[in-house]
């Protein structure tokens, strides 16, 4: 229990300031357990605030012991981050303290954009205030487990994480490193790392908080102008290749996402969109002697405005889309050929649809009427 009350950073030559500042956080997480152990129904009861105020309090009450001058200490609670900087060192505190019986609770900001400009290192001081209240104080980086969202995305706190499960861990990258990035650049990351975890997973899932939205409000795709549907409807079948499965539980999902993440849509029906209205009963005018599923009806309607989106006038969120969604060979120079073959390739691994000429259609503009 001892050891898992205070750890300190993996430092091989330790200076003056690190075993100085390491002394002064170990006997302030003593005392405050000697605290938490004597006066537990008081502790049990303090507020976060009054948890940042007793743990400044103790370290500036120990600090003569270990010889560290207590005008260093500096409470900044709400002003930035860390709570506490300790000056003329590169170190910091944070508090952070549960009213339950738990070891994790909801951190900081990934951002960080109030950063102690002069602090490299952070340590996590942690009040468990339910059941035997107790403290405890390891490196911030340590203590985080994931990433979750409040009204911004935030590290979710494990004060019993092993060395290696901590979030940077699992995206492969350094705290020190991933902090110093452009907030974007914290943003795209974290992003890549849940898309490539939910892939491995096989869940179709997408981190919606940090989508490419740009709308404040969600509102109903059915509720848009017919020609705004029209475009996003081209847009999915370029994106989405699940649209032409043959198991109609895997084509749209993919698709709802994409709605709600990059255009903030709701889509109770996306099915509707795509198979409702039924066959294609005519091609250029002549009566098929049996008709196409309807999806070969919506690709033929559509397949000039995705001629247009690809060939004439691309723009962003195609080439972002693009680069996201399409898992397929592809030629930069000819994306609606790329598209051309993606579909042809789909419908010949689809029993219902194999038989269907797509190629010749598409290439020759063919009408569904």
């Amino acid at each position: 229990m001892e050891n898992q009350r205070f750890v300190t950073f993996d430092i091989r030559d330790m200076n003056d300031a690190d075993k100085a500042v390491n002394a002064l956080l170990r006997v302030t997480t003593d005392n405050l357990n000697t605290f938490s152990s004597e006066s537990a129904v008081i502790c049990s009861g303090l507020s976060s605030s009054q948890v940042e105020q007793l743990s400044f309090d103790t370290m500036v009450k120990i600090a003569p012991s270990v010889d560290f001058d207590p005008k260093r200490i500096d409470l900044v609670s709400g002003q930035r981050f860390p709570d506490i900087v300790l000056h003329e060192t590169t170190y910091g505190v944070e508090i952070k303290s549960t009213l339950k019986d738990s070891w994790k609770s909801t951190g900081s900001s990934i951002v960080e954009s109030t950063r102690d400009i002069d602090t490299d290192r952070i340590f996590l001081l942690f009040g468990k205030l339910g059941g035997a209240p107790e403290f405890r104080c390891k490196p911030y980086q340590m203590c985080l487990s994931n990433i979750a969202v409040t009204h911004s995305p935030r590290y979710l706190i494990d004060m019993e994480l092993s060395s290696n499960e901590n979030i940077f861990s699992k995206m492969a990258t350094e705290y020190d490193d991933f902090r110093t990035l452009p907030e974007n650049d914290k943003i795209n990351k974290v992003r890549d790392y849940y898309k490539s975890k939910a892939k491995i997973e096989k869940k179709e899932q997408a981190p919606w908080w940090m989508g490419g939205t740009t709308n404040v409000n969600i509102s109903f795709y059915n509720d848009l102008p017919a020609k705004e549907k029209f475009v996003l409807d081209a847009k999915a079948m370029i994106f989405f290749k699940s649209i032409y499965e043959q198991d109609p539980n895997k084509r749209y999902r993919a698709i709802s996402l994409w709605l709600i993440n990059y255009h903030s849509l709701l889509v109770p029906n996306i099915r509707d969109a795509f198979s409702a209205g039924g066959t294609c009963k005519k091609i250029n005018g002549k009566s098929l002697y049996t008709p196409y599923p309807h999806i070969v009806k919506e690709l033929l309607s559509h397949n000039s405005e995705i001629y247009r989106l690809l060939a004439i006038e691309p723009d962003e969120e195609i080439f972002n889309c693009i680069n996201e969604f399409w898992d397929f060979d592809q030629d930069s120079k000819d994306l609606y050929g790329s598209w051309v073959s993606m579909v042809e390739t789909a419908f010949g691994n689809n029993s219902d649809l194999k038989d269907i000429p797509i190629r010749n259609l598409l290439e020759s503009n063919a009408k569904p009427y």
